[in-house]
Protein backbone atom coordinates (compact mmCIF):
# COMPACT_ATOMS: atom_id res chain seq x y z
CA UNK A 1 0.00 0.00 0.00
CA UNK A 2 1.30 3.45 -0.91
CA UNK A 3 1.19 6.01 1.89
CA UNK A 4 3.35 8.82 0.51
CA UNK A 5 4.83 9.83 -2.84
CA UNK A 6 6.82 12.55 -4.54
CA UNK A 7 5.87 13.66 -8.05
CA UNK A 8 8.72 15.45 -9.79
CA UNK A 9 7.15 17.30 -12.69
CA UNK A 10 3.84 17.93 -10.91
CA UNK A 11 2.87 20.60 -13.42
CA UNK A 12 3.25 18.36 -16.46
CA UNK A 13 0.04 16.94 -17.88
CA UNK A 14 0.56 13.40 -16.61
CA UNK A 15 2.22 14.55 -13.38
CA UNK A 16 -0.76 16.73 -12.51
CA UNK A 17 -3.29 13.95 -13.21
CA UNK A 18 -1.16 11.54 -11.18
CA UNK A 19 -1.13 13.95 -8.22
CA UNK A 20 -4.93 14.19 -8.41
CA UNK A 21 -5.35 10.41 -8.55
CA UNK A 22 -2.98 9.73 -5.67
CA UNK A 23 -4.72 12.35 -3.56
CA UNK A 24 -8.06 10.65 -4.21
CA UNK A 25 -6.44 7.47 -2.86
CA UNK A 26 -5.43 9.45 0.25
CA UNK A 27 -1.73 9.19 -0.54
CA UNK A 28 0.27 12.07 0.89
CA UNK A 29 1.73 13.73 -2.20
CA UNK A 30 4.57 16.22 -2.45
CA UNK A 31 4.68 17.93 -5.82
CA UNK A 32 7.93 19.31 -7.20
CA UNK A 33 8.49 21.29 -10.39
CA UNK A 34 11.42 20.97 -12.75
CA UNK A 35 12.10 24.68 -12.91
CA UNK A 36 11.94 27.21 -10.09
CA UNK A 37 10.82 29.80 -12.65
CA UNK A 38 7.20 28.79 -13.03
CA UNK A 39 5.02 30.18 -15.79
CA UNK A 40 1.37 31.18 -15.37
CA UNK A 41 0.14 27.74 -16.39
CA UNK A 42 2.18 25.99 -13.69
CA UNK A 43 0.99 28.45 -11.06
CA UNK A 44 -2.64 27.81 -12.06
CA UNK A 45 -2.14 24.05 -11.75
CA UNK A 46 -0.57 24.25 -8.30
CA UNK A 47 -3.28 26.62 -7.09
CA UNK A 48 -5.96 24.19 -8.25
CA UNK A 49 -4.47 21.17 -6.56
CA UNK A 50 -2.88 22.89 -3.57
CA UNK A 51 -6.13 23.25 -1.66
CA UNK A 52 -6.18 19.54 -0.84
CA UNK A 53 -4.94 18.43 2.58
CA UNK A 54 -3.09 15.45 1.06
CA UNK A 55 -0.98 17.66 -1.23
CA UNK A 56 1.96 19.93 -0.57
CA UNK A 57 4.30 21.75 -2.91
CA UNK A 58 7.89 22.71 -2.23
CA UNK A 59 10.80 24.05 -4.22
CA UNK A 60 13.65 22.06 -2.68
CA UNK A 61 14.28 18.36 -3.28
CA UNK A 62 15.59 17.29 0.11
CA UNK A 63 13.78 14.53 2.00
CA UNK A 64 15.07 12.75 5.08
CA UNK A 65 12.18 10.35 5.50
CA UNK A 66 11.47 7.20 3.52
CA UNK A 67 9.33 7.69 0.38
CA UNK A 68 7.13 4.91 -0.97
CA UNK A 69 7.45 6.12 -4.57
CA UNK A 70 9.13 8.90 -6.52
CA UNK A 71 7.63 9.65 -9.92
CA UNK A 72 9.81 11.38 -12.51
CA UNK A 73 7.54 12.88 -15.19
CA UNK A 74 10.20 13.58 -17.77
CA UNK A 75 8.57 14.99 -20.91
CA UNK A 76 8.85 18.65 -19.98
CA UNK A 77 12.11 18.37 -18.08
CA UNK A 78 14.32 21.42 -18.25
CA UNK A 79 18.06 21.10 -18.64
CA UNK A 80 19.29 20.51 -15.11
CA UNK A 81 22.54 21.90 -13.84
CA UNK A 82 24.96 19.82 -11.75
CA UNK A 83 23.42 20.90 -8.45
CA UNK A 84 19.89 20.04 -9.57
CA UNK A 85 21.00 16.65 -10.89
CA UNK A 86 22.53 15.84 -7.51
CA UNK A 87 19.30 16.82 -5.77
CA UNK A 88 17.34 14.45 -8.02
CA UNK A 89 19.73 11.62 -7.20
CA UNK A 90 19.56 12.35 -3.47
CA UNK A 91 15.78 12.29 -3.68
CA UNK A 92 15.83 8.89 -5.39
CA UNK A 93 18.01 7.47 -2.63
CA UNK A 94 15.15 7.70 -0.12
CA UNK A 95 12.56 5.96 -2.31
CA UNK A 96 11.34 2.38 -2.27
CA UNK A 97 10.16 2.66 -5.86
CA UNK A 98 11.37 4.89 -8.69
CA UNK A 99 9.03 5.44 -11.62
CA UNK A 100 10.24 7.18 -14.79
CA UNK A 101 7.39 8.31 -17.05
CA UNK A 102 8.04 9.49 -20.59
CA UNK A 103 6.60 9.74 -24.06
CA UNK A 104 7.96 6.92 -26.20
CA UNK A 105 8.97 9.61 -28.70
CA UNK A 106 11.60 10.77 -26.20
CA UNK A 107 12.79 7.35 -25.11
CA UNK A 108 16.45 8.02 -25.92
CA UNK A 109 16.65 11.53 -24.45
CA UNK A 110 14.83 10.70 -21.24
CA UNK A 111 16.61 7.36 -20.99
CA UNK A 112 19.88 9.22 -20.49
CA UNK A 113 18.46 11.01 -17.45
CA UNK A 114 17.12 7.75 -16.01
CA UNK A 115 20.49 6.05 -16.44
CA UNK A 116 22.20 8.98 -14.76
CA UNK A 117 19.96 8.68 -11.70
CA UNK A 118 20.29 4.91 -11.52
CA UNK A 119 24.08 4.97 -11.88
CA UNK A 120 24.40 7.05 -8.71
CA UNK A 121 22.34 4.75 -6.50
CA UNK A 122 23.65 2.00 -4.26
CA UNK A 123 21.61 -0.75 -5.93
CA UNK A 124 19.72 -1.75 -2.79
CA UNK A 125 17.63 -4.89 -3.21
CA UNK A 126 14.77 -3.14 -1.41
CA UNK A 127 14.49 -0.55 -4.19
CA UNK A 128 12.58 -1.09 -7.44
CA UNK A 129 12.78 0.92 -10.64
CA UNK A 130 10.22 1.15 -13.46
CA UNK A 131 10.08 2.93 -16.81
CA UNK A 132 6.68 3.66 -18.34
CA UNK A 133 6.45 4.94 -21.90
CA UNK A 134 3.32 6.57 -23.30
CA UNK A 135 1.77 7.31 -26.69
CA UNK A 136 -0.08 10.61 -27.19
CA UNK A 137 -1.97 11.54 -24.03
CA UNK A 138 -4.98 13.80 -24.47
CA UNK A 139 -7.23 15.43 -21.87
CA UNK A 140 -6.92 18.43 -19.51
CA UNK A 141 -3.62 20.34 -19.56
CA UNK A 142 -2.43 18.72 -22.79
CA UNK A 143 0.69 20.26 -24.30
CA UNK A 144 -0.14 23.10 -26.67
CA UNK A 145 1.80 21.52 -29.55
CA UNK A 146 -0.50 18.48 -29.74
CA UNK A 147 -3.13 18.22 -32.48
CA UNK A 148 -6.09 17.72 -30.13
CA UNK A 149 -5.27 20.92 -28.25
CA UNK A 150 -4.88 22.86 -31.50
CA UNK A 151 -8.18 21.56 -32.85
CA UNK A 152 -10.08 22.48 -29.69
CA UNK A 153 -8.45 25.91 -29.67
CA UNK A 154 -9.65 26.44 -33.25
CA UNK A 155 -13.13 25.50 -32.12
CA UNK A 156 -12.92 27.85 -29.16
CA UNK A 157 -11.77 30.75 -31.34
CA UNK A 158 -14.37 29.87 -33.99
CA UNK A 159 -11.75 29.48 -36.71
CA UNK A 160 -12.04 27.39 -39.83
CA UNK A 161 -10.44 23.99 -39.15
CA UNK A 162 -7.12 23.44 -40.86
CA UNK A 163 -5.78 20.05 -41.97
CA UNK A 164 -4.20 18.46 -38.92
CA UNK A 165 -2.69 15.03 -38.30
CA UNK A 166 -1.93 12.68 -35.43
CA UNK A 167 1.54 11.16 -35.60
CA UNK A 168 0.89 8.38 -33.12
CA UNK A 169 0.08 4.68 -33.15
CA UNK A 170 -2.23 5.02 -30.13
CA UNK A 171 -3.93 7.53 -27.79
CA UNK A 172 -4.74 7.52 -24.08
CA UNK A 173 -6.86 9.76 -21.86
CA UNK A 174 -4.76 11.32 -19.11
CA UNK A 175 -6.96 10.21 -16.19
CA UNK A 176 -6.86 6.61 -17.46
CA UNK A 177 -3.06 6.89 -17.59
CA UNK A 178 -2.84 8.07 -13.97
CA UNK A 179 -5.04 5.21 -12.75
CA UNK A 180 -3.07 2.66 -14.78
CA UNK A 181 0.27 3.89 -13.37
CA UNK A 182 -1.02 3.47 -9.83
CA UNK A 183 -2.42 -0.01 -10.49
CA UNK A 184 0.76 -1.08 -12.27
CA UNK A 185 2.81 -0.19 -9.20
CA UNK A 186 0.64 -1.68 -6.49
CA UNK A 187 0.58 -5.00 -8.35
CA UNK A 188 4.39 -5.18 -8.15
CA UNK A 189 4.66 -6.28 -11.77
CA UNK A 190 7.83 -8.21 -12.60
CA UNK A 191 8.37 -6.38 -15.89
CA UNK A 192 10.18 -3.08 -15.34
CA UNK A 193 9.92 -1.35 -18.75
CA UNK A 194 6.54 -1.10 -20.44
CA UNK A 195 4.74 0.71 -23.23
CA UNK A 196 1.20 1.66 -22.23
CA UNK A 197 -1.44 0.83 -24.85
CA UNK A 198 -5.16 1.54 -24.93
CA UNK A 199 -7.18 -1.66 -24.56
CA UNK A 200 -9.61 -0.15 -27.07
CA UNK A 201 -7.93 -0.87 -30.45
CA UNK A 202 -10.19 1.67 -32.17
CA UNK A 203 -9.41 4.57 -29.82
CA UNK A 204 -7.20 6.49 -32.25
CA UNK A 205 -9.66 6.10 -35.11
CA UNK A 206 -12.51 7.31 -32.89
CA UNK A 207 -10.50 10.37 -31.85
CA UNK A 208 -9.58 11.15 -35.46
CA UNK A 209 -13.21 10.90 -36.55
CA UNK A 210 -14.52 12.98 -33.66
CA UNK A 211 -12.15 15.89 -34.33
CA UNK A 212 -11.82 15.61 -38.10
CA UNK A 213 -8.13 14.81 -37.99
CA UNK A 214 -5.94 12.67 -40.22
CA UNK A 215 -3.26 10.14 -39.37
CA UNK A 216 0.33 9.94 -40.55
CA UNK A 217 1.92 6.52 -40.82
CA UNK A 218 4.93 6.34 -38.53
CA UNK A 219 7.58 3.74 -37.85
CA UNK A 220 8.27 3.13 -34.19
CA UNK A 221 11.91 3.15 -33.11
CA UNK A 222 13.36 -0.31 -32.71
CA UNK A 223 13.85 0.17 -28.98
CA UNK A 224 10.12 0.95 -28.64
CA UNK A 225 9.12 -2.18 -30.54
CA UNK A 226 11.01 -4.30 -28.00
CA UNK A 227 9.07 -2.94 -25.02
CA UNK A 228 6.49 -5.08 -23.24
CA UNK A 229 2.97 -3.82 -23.93
CA UNK A 230 0.77 -3.01 -20.94
CA UNK A 231 -2.94 -2.66 -21.64
CA UNK A 232 -4.63 0.39 -20.12
CA UNK A 233 -8.37 0.01 -19.55
CA UNK A 234 -10.30 2.79 -21.28
CA UNK A 235 -12.45 4.02 -18.41
CA UNK A 236 -13.65 7.12 -20.30
CA UNK A 237 -15.06 7.17 -23.81
CA UNK A 238 -13.30 9.22 -26.45
CA UNK A 239 -16.13 11.75 -26.39
CA UNK A 240 -15.93 12.05 -22.59
CA UNK A 241 -12.17 12.58 -22.74
CA UNK A 242 -12.43 15.25 -25.42
CA UNK A 243 -15.20 17.00 -23.50
CA UNK A 244 -13.08 17.02 -20.33
CA UNK A 245 -10.23 18.65 -22.26
CA UNK A 246 -12.64 21.10 -23.88
CA UNK A 247 -14.16 22.07 -20.51
CA UNK A 248 -10.75 22.63 -18.94
CA UNK A 249 -9.56 24.71 -21.88
CA UNK A 250 -12.72 26.83 -21.86
CA UNK A 251 -12.44 27.35 -18.10
CA UNK A 252 -8.77 28.26 -18.26
CA UNK A 253 -9.38 30.84 -20.97
CA UNK A 254 -12.45 32.05 -19.06
CA UNK A 255 -14.94 31.34 -21.81
CA UNK A 256 -18.57 30.96 -20.79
Amino acid sequence: MMKNAVVLGATTQVGFALCQYLIDKEVEVTGLVWSEKMDGKSEEMLMEIGRNAFFSSQSDRFFNQSIDAVFYCLDEIDKLDEKEQKQCVDLAGNAKKLVFISSYRKISLNGEFRQHVMSKLSGSQDQSSYAIFLPMVYGPWQHEEESVYKRLLEELEQKEPEPMAIKEHDVLFVEDVAEAIYNFLIRDEEVTEVLFENDNPKAKEELIKELNLTCLTIVEPEEVQKLTKYKVPQQHTIKEGIQAQRDQLYHRLKID
